[in-house]
């Protein structure tokens, strides 16, 4: 073959050849589409009413996760390369403090795609009781007790203006607002209701750190002061010099300056020299108010204060709504029968309470762990104090688990 027939050939091969991968790369642009994917929310029926916020959208496949926020629940529509996807939804109950929103769904995007979202109200707190100490440790001795809040979530969370109140509790019957056909409101009890200081985000908490909440920041097991013969019997009683928070009543109690007081925004009984007294049982909230009231302002507001249905008292109480509560127990008498107990609260708040420790022998109730993760521990919640705590456990605080047996 001469040179230049040669020539030719070759220019032809190479021709054939661009014009192959030419064809092979257009074929692949023609197959390799992105396509609009419609996402709408269809809400359970308990939603259906609901104000819900801070939602999220993600969106997850073979060619990456996409995350959508959105301030409510509106349809949207992004445009994804074809493919398989996964959707998450997340959000949160705007006036409910432990109620969340959830739901997931999948969908083949090789057209455009609509899809809807069904979405399921789930109840979790992020920040519960971790322990109360609530019986005493010396014989008529009340101003030891203390209470330990922990982030029981995987975010950071805040302690400011959580309020802490302490209804009766420890029934046998219906209360009078029960009783009355109000249920979802919860008496503050005598004495006083209490709720951290801070803007929004002064006191963080991480996740799984909890902080000691002291009536006294001292070490009470000197109480005894020049009775010598009682110092065995204080010695059951904690040390509290380093707590976190101190509740400050100013009733005759003593002030630690070295430690932060939380704010008295309600009280009906200047006797009680502490709070939330109650050696034989009594029931305690840790509740959240929506977004834009302080407590003194919720506690301020006079449809908020209720004196006792049917009763000429004038002792008035101030009534947190059921929706704003975080966390309740109820501790019942430890000499009486569980099942003889009236619940204080709504079952998804606390279906059935659990027997206090055993009066002024330094014992408290503490919350049973669910599991242990690289030392992190996560603490039980299923909204049912007998399931949920022991009691009659060692009171020293800061005690951690090492196990989930402890």
């Amino acid at each position: 073959m001469c040179k230049k027939a040669k020539h030719l050939l070759l220019s032809l091969l190479a021709g054939t050849l661009i014009t192959t991968l030419a064809s092979c790369n257009k074929e692949n642009d023609d197959q390799i589409q992105s396509y609009p994917l419609t996402i709408s929310f269809a809400p359970s029926d308990e939603l259906a009413s609901a104000e819900i916020s801070n939602v999220k959208v993600i969106v997850s496949g073979a060619a990456g996760n996409d995350t959508i926020a959105m301030t409510s629940l509106q349809p949207t529509t992004i445009t994804k390369v074809q493919g398989q996807y996964k959707i998450t939804v997340t959000g949160k109950v705007t006036n409910e403090a432990a109620a969340y929103v959830n739901g997931t769904g999948a969908v083949d995007l090789y057209a455009p795609q609509k899809i809807s979202i069904n979405l399921a109200k789930r109840l979790e707190s992020p920040l519960v009781f971790k322990t109360l100490y609530t019986t005493a440790g010396a014989q008529y001795y009340m101003l030891d007790g203390y209470f330990e809040i922990v982030n029981n979530s995987d975010e950071v969370q805040y302690l400011d203006q959580l309020v802490l109140s302490a209804p009766a509790g420890n029934a046998k019957q219906a209360n009078a607002w029960q009783a009355s056909g109000i249920t979802d409101l919860y008496e503050s009890g005598q004495g006083s209701v209490l709720a951290f200081p801070g803007s929004g985000k002064d006191y963080p908490i991480q996740p799984g750190e909890f902080v000691v909440i002291a009536n006294e920041a001292m070490n009470h097991t000197l109480a005894y002061g020049e009775d010598i013969s009682k110092r065995e019997e204080y010695a059951k009683s904690p040390n509290l010099i380093n707590a976190d928070w101190e509740i400050y009543l100013n009733t005759g109690d003593a002030d630690n300056p070295d430690v932060p007081n939380l704010e008295v925004i309600f009280s009906n009984n200047k006797y009680m020299k502490a709070f939330g007294l109650g050696v034989m049982g009594r029931s305690y909230i840790l509740a959240k108010l929506p977004e834009g009231i302080t407590p003194k302002a919720f506690a301020a507001i006079e449809t908020n204060i209720q004196t006792v249905p049917g009763s000429s008292s004038s002792m008035t109480y101030l009534m947190i709504p059921s929706k704003y509560v975080l966390d309740a127990v109820d501790l019942y008498n430890p000499n009486t029968d569980a099942a003889d107990h009236y619940p204080t609260f709504l079952a998804k708040d606390d279906a059935t309470g659990v027997h206090c420790s055993g009066s002024y022998q330094g014992k408290c109730v503490r919350r049973k762990v669910s599991k242990i993760v690289n030392g992190r521990v996560y603490y039980q919640d299923t909204n049912n104090s007998n399931a949920d705590f022991k009691n009659n456990q060692d009171n020293t605080p800061r005690f951690v688990p090492t196990s989930v047996d402890e």
